[in-house]
């Protein structure tokens, strides 16, 4: 019986290894979506928007990319945290281990 809650508890953090991840790569391929809008956008009507305003989206664009990328450091680090805390453990331990883990990676994920 311990073996199937251990399993089940590995189970329920590689799947939320696996929604962080999808998660940030669904907002990433967006950024990347809205950046090639952008980019498109300059080179079909150079001259339709004020320099100032390309150069505002331009910024923004460019805050979010670096949030994103600090993001994914964090989120790497945080499963390289839990895989190692989950399978550092004595058996006895592993429960807690395992909450800990997944309490990690969804802080991670929403931030």
């Amino acid at each position: 019986m311990d073996h199937e809650r251990t399993e089940k508890e590995l189970e329920a953090i590689f799947k939320e290894i696996q929604r962080s991840y999808k998660n940030f790569a669904d907002e990433a391929f967006a950024l990347q979506e809205r950046t090639l809008d952008f980019a498109r956008g300059l080179l079909e009507d150079p001259a339709d928007a004020e320099a100032s305003d390309k150069r505002v989206i331009l910024e923004e664009l460019a805050d979010k990319s670096r949030g994103e990328h600090e993001r994914f450091e964090t989120l790497a680090r945080k499963v390289g945290e839990a895989y190692a805390r989950v399978l550092k453990g004595p058996i006895d331990e592993h429960h807690h281990k395992t909450e800990q883990a997944e309490a990690d990676l969804k802080d991670a994920n929403s931030s």
